[in-house]
Parts: C-alpha cells; structure tokens; sequence
C-alpha cells in the first residue's frame, strides 16, 4: 500500500520554463497523492507563501523555479522552525539549474516524482553573504556585472544563450575595477572574487574538485590582475580540466571568512545566479546550517 503524502509545491512564475514538465509531475503526484500549488509573482507574495506555509500541516515542501529561486526559499524556510526540519524537493523550471546538475537528478518526470516521494535525503551545507544564505556561489566583480546586465523577461525566454552573450560582450569591452580582498591576516587588490560551495558553475561545467554543496568546504577564487587572454585560459581550464587551481595567477583560499571593501566604484555582486543588493562591503562565512534536500 502507498503511502499517502501531502505535498505543499511553491512555484515561481518568473522562473517557469519547464512548465509541461512541472505540470507533469504535478499530475503524476495526484494520482497517490495530496498536492497543494502555491504561485508567487513577486517577492512579496513568496513571503506570505511561506509565511503561511509555516502554519500548515504536510509532508514534502517542493520548490519550482531555478537557483534563484531555491536561494530564496532557504532564506524564507531558516526564518520559520516549523520548516526548517521539512524534507525539501525541488523541481527544476529555470535556467541554468545547478542545484539539479550536482543533486545528479534527471530531467524526466518520472525520475523527478519518485526522488519527491522517497525517502532519501542528504544536506546541502549552507555559507552566508552578510546576513542572507547561500548554497552554490557568490560572485564579486565580473560574474556579477553579467547578471546584472541581463534583464529578466529575456533571459525567461533565452535562458543560457543570454548568459553566452553577455559573457562575450563583458570578456570583448573587459572593464575591471579594483576590490579589496582580506582573508587570513592577507589583504588584496584583485578584480574578481568567486567563492563557491559548487564544483559546478552556469550549468554543467566543473570549476572545482576541492568541494560540492554536500561539503561544509567554501572555497575561494582571487583574480588579481583579470584581462582577455587569462579569461579565455580560464575557460580552457574549466572545458580540459575541471579546475580552476590550476592557474597560477588565481589566489586560491578555503579561509572561512572573507572580507570583500569597494575600492573606487560600488560592488557588482550575484548570488547563485542573482543580483545581490550590497554596494560598499561584503563578508562571507562558511556556515554550519544545512537543510534536507530530496535526492535520488
């Protein structure tokens, strides 16, 4: 006999480009089970989603949307404890995914509704920026430039096409600016600083064998002195190898805690895969919380 679940699946509309597979798996869950549908169109409305989400009785809480939306739903569930405990799923409608890509969950319905309704689980270790969450990366500089350049009703119908394009026009008219990085009793004037808790990054390319989001292992990248020519070596880096400490030029660091100063212009910063609102200064920190994350 199955056992009968109910689910509670929050869905961002913004982010919604695998609606025929969403809808898929929706109905594929009601046929055993009890499915119960939340849409937010506004960051206001996903607050009170899980506002009332943390007053309510169920058993898988599942988000749908992309990266950014799963970032936003672990700041949203560490507010209320009612959820924090929750066994999480997620089903993956936006654009590049990597929470799917290193959960190693297949892009089938199927696939995905038997990892909602089993029972195996592992932790997803979380770091912090200033004092929001995050659990694949923080990028200061020229990552963080491309996102902002992107604007959000393109990139719902472009997807990763968008981020190619802009990443070519950032790498052609390459403007780097001057941040302050200390970490470790070291302080460093560097132009980019990318600090993951993913092996993986803009998809399905692999950046790192040092850690992955199931670690509490926060690693850190320093580019000091970024032009054209190291940013296509980074890349070869990154198609060949997997791995970025191979270059001789980026100051590698697993300190768990650095310090980000704008120097002469504000900081341009995302967060798995997001615009982050800070301008003058940055502190990240390798945490200790995890949340319960569904997987195959």
């Amino acid at each position: 006999m199955i056992n009968r679940l109910k689910f509670c699946i929050v869905i961002n509309a913004n982010a919604n480009r695998s609606k025929k597979l969403l809808n898929q798996i929706i109905d594929f869950l009601k046929k055993d089970h009890e499915v119960e549908i939340f849409e937010s169109k506004s960051i206001d409305s996903a607050k009170e989603i899980f506002k009332s989400l943390s007053t309510k009785v169920f058993d898988r809480l599942v988000i749908a949307g992309g990266d950014g939306s799963f970032n936003f739903a672990i700041n949203e569930i560490l507010q209320h404890s009612s959820l924090v405990e929750k066994k999480i799923g997620y089903i993956p409608t936006g654009t590049a995914n990597i929470l799917q890509i290193e959960a190693q969950i297949r892009m089938n319905t199927q696939a995905i509704a038997k990892v909602l309704i089993g029972e195996n689980t592992k932790k997803i270790s979380l770091s912090k920026i200033n004092d929001k969450f995050f659990f694949l990366m923080v990028g200061i500089g020229f990552d963080g430039k491309i996102v902002a350049s992107i604007d959000t009703g393109i990139k719902k119908y472009l997807g990763k096409v968008i981020f190619v394009l802009k990443g070519f026009q950032h790498l052609l008219f390459l403007n780097s600016e001057k941040i302050e990085v200390l970490f470790d009793n070291e302080k460093i004037e560097a132009d980019w600083v990318l600090s993951t808790n993913s092996k993986y990054y803009a998809g399905s390319n692999r950046i790192t064998k040092i850690t992955n989001i199931f670690q509490n292992g926060l690693v850190t990248y320093i580019f000091k002195d970024l032009t054209r020519i190291k940013l296509l070596y980074y890349v070869f880096l990154i198609i060949f190898y997997g791995d970025l400490s191979k270059a001789k030029s980026i100051v590698v660091t697993q300190s768990e805690q650095i310090k980000i100063n704008k120097l002469n212009s504000n900081l341009v910063t995302q967060v798995d895969g997001e615009i982050f609102n800070s301008k003058q200064n940055i502190k990240i920190i390798q945490g200790s919380q995890v949340i319960n994350l569904l997987i195959p």
